[in-house]
């Protein structure tokens, strides 16, 4: 039988009013360093962030090596809507909705592949891999001259790129991608300018679900080096790690205010310039990174940055014989939300293109033991995450703030190579309290509450 509104349980239908309170009380509070656990695995809180944020921000959709020739495709996701990303036969990458436009049955269902066509599975209309109608069945005896293919292509997604990452966004007005970023970039060539040639994926990405509220692993990737002496102890005692806690703490946090992008620098005092890099690669990095990246970045052990509001970037070195200096890999990763407190990870794992393919292969092996679905890193993480996720869905922990006040009252760290707001030391709560701001000015759909944070810190 049919579930008719009167016979709904209670609570079915999401309370948006009572969402949007929320979201404000996050805006209103956050510079202070209290955030209500409320906004976690809350329905409407999701709906919010479908149709204000995720529809008006750059998402993440590809890597251009995963599409190398004519042809390649892939399926991604922005917020519940599937993207298909295709290389043309011209060369040029497109993004479109990955639906047909008669009846909007799933265009193409395959992950990823290589083709010239898509041909709809219920009526079989044709488009190219450019997106252009150029078939119907019974086109002159069902439609006569009652349809033009040339007003029902596949409907294109705004993209723009930057080092090979390809960005998507559902909003025609959305600010450019470099606005949007904001200056990050210096951040993110340290991922993706290793090497003369930049990096490429190595191997399909790894794709898994999770019991998680996606906002919970963005913050703790923005930069949360505070979790790593409990969480991944082991790794300390049994040599995993080019570190000890003693000295974990040492480094910086930083991130661009009001944009929600934020990075943290771990440093270990001694350890070589780019450690876990080959030597051919160090000094390529002397050539593809500016005198202040150099700077910044040489004494780096871990970097692990959050492009707001869902694309993170970990790159370590991690030995598989403990004690030694180990290799240095640099997983991505995206958290796609499915609803309040589920969400889909997908994992890549970047490379220097000119690296060698003994050292490729030896950094995805890192990768995948210490951050792939399985890695024992990975493992500590997405653990505490379900058990948070379940634990805030108690109705007497759900009504409680939690304390968001580490390093608030520090003043910037002076003649900083890098752009932003940069403090010491990397264990810090900064970077979330922009994170959080950010979010709620657009979640809210009033981008003017980012001034609340940006404020509060230029006070500080």
């Amino acid at each position: 039988m049919a579930l008719t509104h009167e016979h709904r349980p209670p609570n079915v239908e999401p309370d948006s009013s009572a969402a949007m309170q929320l979201v404000r009380r996050v805006a209103d509070n956050i510079h202070s360093g209290r955030l209500p656990a409320k906004i976690f695995n809350e329905p409407g809180v999701y709906d919010l962030e479908k149709q204000n944020l995720f529809s008006k921000v750059w998402n993440f959709l590809a890597h251009e090596s995963e599409i190398p020739k004519a042809g390649d495709y892939v399926i991604r996701t922005i917020a519940d809507n599937s993207i298909l990303v295709a290389r043309d036969e011209n060369g040029e990458i497109h993004a479109h909705l990955n639906m047909c436009r008669h009846r909007g049955n799933q265009m193409c269902k395959s992950s990823l592949g290589n083709a010239s066509h898509f041909r709809c599975s219920y009526h079989g209309w044709v488009y190219k891999n450019n997106g252009d109608l150029v078939a119907v069945p019974y086109h002159k005896q069902g439609y006569g001259d009652n349809l033009n293919k040339a007003d029902w292509g596949l409907v294109p997604v705004k993209i723009e790129s930057y080092q090979g990452l390809i960005f998507g966004c559902l909003d025609d007005q959305v600010e450019s991608l470099s606005d949007y970023l904001g200056g990050f970039e210096f951040y993110l060539d340290y991922y993706l300018k290793a090497g003369i040639d930049g990096v490429e994926v190595f191997g399909p990405p790894d794709v898994w679900e999770s019991n998680c509220d996606w906002k919970l692993w963005a913050e703790n990737s923005s930069g949360d080096g505070y979790h790593t002496p409990v969480t991944h102890q082991f790794g300390f005692h049994l040599g995993y790690f080019a570190s000890s806690g003693a000295t974990h703490s040492t480094g910086h946090a930083a991130h661009i205010a009001g944009k929600g992008h934020g990075i943290g620098l771990g440093e270990t005092p001694g350890m070589p310039p780019f450690m876990g890099f080959p030597s051919d690669i160090v000094s390529e990095l002397d050539e593809s990174l500016t005198e202040s990246q150099r700077q910044a970045f040489s004494p780096v052990r871990t970097a692990v940055g959050l492009v707001f509001p869902n694309l993170n970037f970990l790159s370590q070195p991690f030995s598989r014989i403990p004690g030694e200096n180990g290799v240095r890999f640099c997983t991505m990763r995206q958290a796609q939300p499915l609803r309040a407190g589920r969400m889909r990870m997908t994992s890549w794992c970047l490379v220097p293109k000119s690296a060698s393919q003994e050292f490729k292969e030896e950094s995805y092996r890192a990768y995948t033991l210490a951050f792939g679905p399985g890695g024992m890193f990975e493992q500590d993480d997405m653990e505490n995450f379900n058990n948070i996720t379940h634990q805030l869905q108690g109705s007497a922990i759900r009504e409680l703030d939690l304390p968001y006040v580490m390093g608030i009252d520090q003043q910037q760290v002076p003649d900083y190579p890098g752009p932003g707001h940069v403090v010491q030391p990397y264990m810090n709560d900064s970077n979330f309290r922009n994170l959080w701001s950010t979010w709620a000015s657009y979640v809210s759909g009033d981008r003017a509450t980012e001034a609340t944070y940006d404020a509060s810190e230029a006070s500080k």
